[in-house]
């Protein structure tokens, strides 16, 4: 039987290791204008408030989807949605990206389907809980920024969980969430796989539509 401690942030700053991976997008107040101007001249084919359009897909289904984002995806998502999803994002939203830099964000959703019978909406349901086991270790994420969260899509039963960069930048662990539906999901992470989040989360930060 495996012994698991449950750490809080705090105490896993003090104990994880620094990581030889390249970093994520860092937001700096003149990378955020350029991703803010990149985001202004940008259009999705998709859904505007799907997760897809401001996360690197983690997982996919019915059962429970999730996607990680990091506040260089939230900025340039937040430029080129504002308008149609009528929020207004001032001086305080920049200034808690520019802060939020030491975090990433899981978010976990449910996907909108249709019953073909019966016509009618699948119901979407929100995780209950999320965490991260590292050599049998249980690290409970905090709450997203309230500028930023405020800011966000809240469409697809979606959840946010914010999470120290450096604990995902320091593989291999795992990700557990209990679905809507109270069915325990696991995401594993290896040196692989955050190398190609991490290449994804670029391409969606630099991507026009040249």
């Amino acid at each position: 039987m495996k012994f698991y401690k449950i750490l809080s942030i705090a105490a896993l700053f003090a104990t994880v290791a620094s990581s030889s991976f390249a970093q994520f997008i860092d937001v700096t107040p003149e990378t955020y204008d350029k991703i803010w101007s990149t985001g202004q001249n940008y259009k999705t084919d998709r859904k505007l408030e799907s997760p897809i359009n401001y996360g690197v897909e983690l997982r996919s289904g019915a059962g429970g989807a999730a996607v990680l984002i990091t506040p260089a995806t939230i900025t340039k998502y937040v430029s080129y949605s504002k308008d149609d999803r009528l929020i207004f994002p001032d001086e305080s939203f920049k200034k808690a990206i520019l802060n939020s830099n030491d975090y990433v964000y899981i978010a976990t959703y449910a996907l909108h389907l249709k019953n073909p019978l019966a016509g009618t909406v699948m119901p979407q349901l929100p995780s209950q809980r999320l965490l991260i086991e590292k050599d049998n270790q249980y690290i409970i994420p905090v709450a997203m920024n309230t500028k930023i969260y405020d800011m966000m899509p809240h469409s697809y039963a979606l959840v946010y969980y914010a999470i120290p960069k450096q604990i995902i930048m320091n593989p291999p662990y795992t990700i557990k969430f209990i679905n809507g539906n109270g069915d325990k999901i696991e995401i594993p992470i290896n040196a692989d796989k955050l190398a190609e989040i991490m290449d994804k989360e670029n391409k969606l930060v630099n991507k026009t539509n040249d």
